[in-house]
């Protein structure tokens, strides 16, 4: 067995995969968003960049349910359903495919280039961002939108995975003929895959050398508190987001030099949403929490449902008979304050 026929065989089990990987990071970004929304002390250009890529990240995931996910789950049930869909019902998948990936590219690379900034422009970083970001916003979805636009045009189909089975009914969402519109979001996909993958493996490379730079010069001024384990933590942070993106352009790279090869569309159809949601979702929400040790305190301060249920739950209630007056009555959460003095990144820092 080849391994593209070893892939088809494990197409549903990468289907739930995906599944519990997307559900409690989407949870955790829309969790994440709320505290960045409702305190104020993290209105700041990072977090604003944060819910920026939220945004396009959340509605990827969403059409990939849509237009893959859901098909090929309950195929048998959506069939009858998608297939009255109108021809832009259909196309509006593949639109939001496109764009949502390269938005996302576009605003890693600001995050990385606000990180730099926040080493080398200390003074006037937060200012500067500030300025920029209505700009920045507009660009960062109105030029995947132009790009993708032409995608309306094709002419949508839905094709059983398997017409001839009478128990298999998942189907994909797909173009007719020879796939022009396709093909062409394709190549741009994988070709600004390309392009961002470099330049934010240049940005991490400059970015560590800023950064180790300046850890030096707090340790000559002897202001070197956890700088050791701050470079390792930027170090790890850099090689994870740059994760994200190879990740993804390992799988869309290839089809530029192969992009009609029947084994490269399905390869591509089968493990991009796995790749997809570890490259966006999961490393961005979760990430985030370990950048942080202020936000993931606050994080949990919001929502410790759990936690704040159960202090309540063992609080001791009156206690019947004869009181000893030598014991103090027990009632409510004992305090516990707890100081943290761990040095946050640069584009964290609240």
């Amino acid at each position: 067995m080849g391994f593209v026929d070893w892939s088809i065989s494990v197409r549903s089990p990468i289907i739930y995969l995906t599944l519990c990987l997307s559900i409690p990071s989407m949870a955790l970004y829309v969790a994440e968003i709320v505290t960045i929304v409702r305190h104020k002390n993290f209105h700041k250009s990072f977090y604003a960049l944060f819910v920026m890529r939220a945004i396009p990240d959340w509605l990827g995931v969403l059409d990939s349910f849509y237009c893959q996910r859901l098909p090929d789950i309950i195929g048998s049930l959506l069939y009858p359903i998608y297939s009255k869909f109108p021809n832009w019902m259909c196309a509006m998948a593949l639109f939001l495919s496109g764009t949502t990936f390269q938005a996302n590219n576009l605003v890693t690379t600001l995050l990385l280039l606000n990180r730099l900034t926040a080493i080398t422009l200390p003074t006037h970083h937060e200012k500067l961002w500030r300025k920029l970001l209505p700009l920045l916003t507009f660009l960062v979805y109105l030029v995947p939108i132009f790009l993708c636009s032409p995608v309306f045009k094709m002419n949508a189909t839905i094709q059983l995975n398997d017409p001839n089975s009478t128990t298999d009914r998942s189907f994909v969402m797909y173009e007719a003929g020879d796939a022009p519109y396709v093909n062409y979001i394709l190549n741009v996909s994988a070709t600004f895959s390309a392009i961002f993958t470099v330049v934010c493996v240049l940005l991490n490379v400059c970015t560590f050398v800023a950064y180790k730079l300046h850890v030096k010069n707090d340790g000559t001024n002897g202001n070197n508190n956890n700088g050791h384990d701050i470079e390792k933590k930027l170090l790890i942070y850099a090689l994870a987001t740059f994760l994200g993106h190879s990740l993804v352009a390992s799988l869309l790279i290839p089809t530029i030099t192969n992009i009609a090869a029947p084994e490269t569309m399905t390869i591509l159809y089968i493990y991009y949403p796995l790749l997809m949601d570890t490259g966006t979702v999961v490393l961005s929400s979760w990430l985030l929490l370990w950048a942080s040790s202020k936000f993931r305190q606050q994080l949990i301060n919001d929502f410790g449902i759990i936690r704040k249920t159960n202090i309540q739950n063992n609080r001791v209630g009156p206690m019947e008979g004869h009181r000893n007056n030598n014991l103090q009555a027990v009632g409510g959460a004992v305090g516990h304050q707890y100081i943290s003095s761990v040095q946050q990144l640069p584009t964290v820092s609240t």
